[in-house]
């Protein structure tokens, strides 16, 4: 069956039973946003999620036979399964990494030491590690933008990207010619600030539909960007930025195990939903 009629005969045996959304997804235990992209046909609920709704609903075995079902091909949004997993773990690392880069800073910046070539390539190496790891992290926001039909998303963690490469890039340079390349920390704090809080109102702008999860991480994160903003609160925005890092980590572990309903990774069977 394709996707659009099977939404459509769920919608219309949901409204035969007289049960809302909301009643049908408790009992299913799924969210009320997966049950409206399910209906609306917007994307391709994994067998067993069907099967789920398929029982609340008491359709019987006879009901489905009745509709020629067809193959389901993986869409680009079948990738996002993968990349979740991926990107939960590189954010992980990152959040290692980073810690011992802020270390090291604060440390440069505290005691200026002098300039070492031995240090220098340990420094770049952690530099450029840091730099793959955060894009690897963060690039699986810009495919829950395209997931979730964010534009605002995805446009704001390119730009999360293209600032933290420039810092982290500008740092390195930075150490090797004894040179500041840019006006200082009070730019960067004010630039940061704009970013962050532009990047976290576009999470809170899914908290709607996605939940608690995106509300967290968007209020974190706008609290870190007001910080920033402030610039004389910017060191204590160093710490609401880890919180906000760290929720983000969760956020997209727990997108991981919902399996991000639109992942198809078994095409729906006439006999997986007859069973």
């Amino acid at each position: 069956m394709k996707q659009p009629l099977l939404g459509q005969k769920i919608l219309e045996w949901r409204k035969a039973k007289g049960l809302t959304q909301e009643e049908l997804v408790e009992r299913c235990n799924i969210n009320v946003r997966t049950i409206q992209r399910i209906e609306a046909g917007e994307v391709t609920p994994r067998f067993y999620t069907v099967k789920a709704i398929l029982e609340v609903l008491e359709v019987k075995p006879e009901e489905m036979r009745s509709f020629q079902f067809e193959k389901q091909e993986d869409t680009g949004s079948g990738k996002l399964y993968p990349w979740l997993r991926f990107s939960f773990i590189a954010g992980i690392l990152y959040l290692v990494l980073a810690v011992i880069e802020s270390v090291i800073d604060v440390q440069l910046f505290i005691e200026k030491t002098s300039f070492s070539a031995g240090f220098g390539y340990v420094y770049t190496f952690l530099k450029m590690s840091v730099l793959v790891l955060f894009i690897l992290f963060t690039g699986a926001f810009y495919k829950l933008g395209e997931t979730f039909s964010n534009l605002f998303l995805k446009i704001m963690t390119v730009m999360l990207i293209i600032m933290i490469s420039t810092f982290i890039l500008e740092d390195v340079v930075s150490y090797w010619s004894g040179k500041d390349l840019i006006t200082g920390l009070i730019f960067r704090s004010l630039i940061s600030g704009m970013v962050y809080v532009l990047f976290a109102s576009s999470l809170l702008h899914l908290s709607k539909n996605q939940g608690a999860t995106y509300i967290i991480a968007g209020t974190l994160g706008i609290l870190t960007g007001v910080s920033f903003l402030t610039v004389v609160f910017a060191l204590p925005g160093l710490i609401l930025l880890t919180l906000f890092e760290i929720s983000l980590v969760v956020l997209l572990f727990k997108e991981y195990k919902k399996g991000a309903e639109s992942i198809i990774s078994h095409p729906i069977t006439k006999e997986q939903l007859i069973l």
